[in-house]
């Protein structure tokens, strides 16, 4: 989206609502604008009822990856293929109010990291994020790793952090901490492997202990569902973040950061509107992570006998807990592997009725204003 379109957007309507899809790219994005907007005087609101869309078509708003109705009073800003909606409006905001604070910045790295656009192969983001990225790692804010991107292998065994590890999803391994033991145990040449840790590969003998393991995962994995040819190389591969903000000392695992956030999202019907929050100060972040850690083993557990039956049944219908309230996280799975169905939306059975979410009817092509209409203020959807 070009600049002076924002900019033109913005000073014609100095008060406006925000309105984005559940992705966790588009919620941060609403924060950012809210947040900096705020700060320089604009009246700004994010709601994410799509209701507000049809109900008050003449009302000014910033639609973030939603469909507008009217095109003369709805500004549509959009994820593109190399660029999450994040980066795009931080990169706007830097030159259109003079300046984004560097958690901003480092919120968009993670939601180019959350659309899988960094190439680790190939050492950079194609879009947006780039430019960012090269500020944050001269900072030493942001430093990439050559290392295993199982969630929480820094902290954690290896094999607690396989089998916690929902994107990317390893059949077979995420959730069956029985077959994570058992090929650790053989990789590593050990007898107890929750003894064993491997977060970043410094060393030849590493190099080949983590390409075998590696290997070996992706061999297991094809027996429990459908080949993923990139599979490999979505296991290795992260970002470590360090930031000092006031009295907040911050240190993350970028992609287990990432799946904290997926996690806790998905765990109640409105927890969207905390990640809204998160641009608002460093200290959020933490909080949510603390909460999602204490769920993240179970619902790993529990989704992955939901994903291996979906990805070998090619299609069925998933069903919530009371830790999972929510399908964005299983969208996010299937759309990071390119499994998710063509023309049906994720449905997700909770307390006897069929929902999905907005961002998946708009996806398989309901009209905009159909979908907005089928759906409740949480952007839960009813489906038949």
């Amino acid at each position: 989206m070009a600049e002076d379109k924002f900019t033109s957007f913005i000073e014609s309507y100095r008060s406006f609502t925000v309105i984005p899809d559940t992705s966790i790219d588009s919620l941060i994005s609403a924060g950012i604008l809210l947040k900096n907007l705020i700060e320089h005087g604009w009246d700004v609101r994010v709601n994410l009822d799509p209701k507000v869309i049809i109900d008050y078509p003449n009302d000014p708003a910033i639609l973030i990856n939603l469909k507008p109705i009217n095109e003369q009073r709805h500004l549509p800003i959009e994820t593109t293929r190399t660029s999450s909606v994040t980066a795009i409006l931080v990169n706007i905001l830097e030159k259109s109010i003079g300046g984004v604070s560097k958690w901003d910045k480092i919120l968009a790295i993670l939601s180019g990291l959350y659309r899988g656009y960094y190439d680790f192969k190939g050492g950079g983001f194609k879009g947006a994020e780039d430019s960012i990225l090269r500020e944050l790692e001269s900072q030493r804010v942001v430093s990439e790793i050559v290392g295993l991107r199982a969630w929480g292998s820094k902290r954690k065994s290896l094999v607690t952090a396989l089998t916690r590890t929902l994107v990317p999803f390893i059949p077979g391994i995420t959730g069956n901490p029985e077959n994570a033991s058992k090929l650790i145990s053989e990789v590593y040449g050990v007898s107890e492997p929750l003894s064993v840790r491997q977060k970043e590969v410094t060393s030849e003998d590493e190099v080949k202990r983590v390409s075998e393991l590696v290997k070996r995962i992706s061999e297991l994995s094809r027996t429990y569902a459908k080949r993923d040819l990139q599979l490999q190389l979505k296991l290795v591969g992260d970002f470590y973040v360090q930031l000092q903000e006031h009295s907040v000392a911050l240190e993350l695992e970028a992609h287990e950061s990432i799946g904290g956030l997926m996690v806790y999202e998905s765990s109640c019907r409105d927890c969207v509107l905390d990640i809204v929050l998160l641009p608002l100060s460093v200290d959020i972040l933490p909080q949510v992570l603390a909460i999602s850690n204490n769920i993240l083993d179970y619902i790993a557990v529990f989704l992955s006998n939901q994903i291996v039956e979906f990805l070998s049944s090619n299609g069925r219908v998933f069903e919530c807990d009371e830790n999972l309230q929510r399908p964005d996280i299983i969208v996010d799975i299937l759309l990071y592997h390119d499994l998710i169905p063509e023309k049906d939306p994720v449905r997700f059975l909770c307390n006897g009725e069929e929902v999905s979410v907005l961002r998946e009817l708009l996806r398989v092509s309901v009209k905009p204003e159909e979908a907005y209409a089928k759906c409740m203020e949480n952007q839960l959807c009813r489906v038949q």
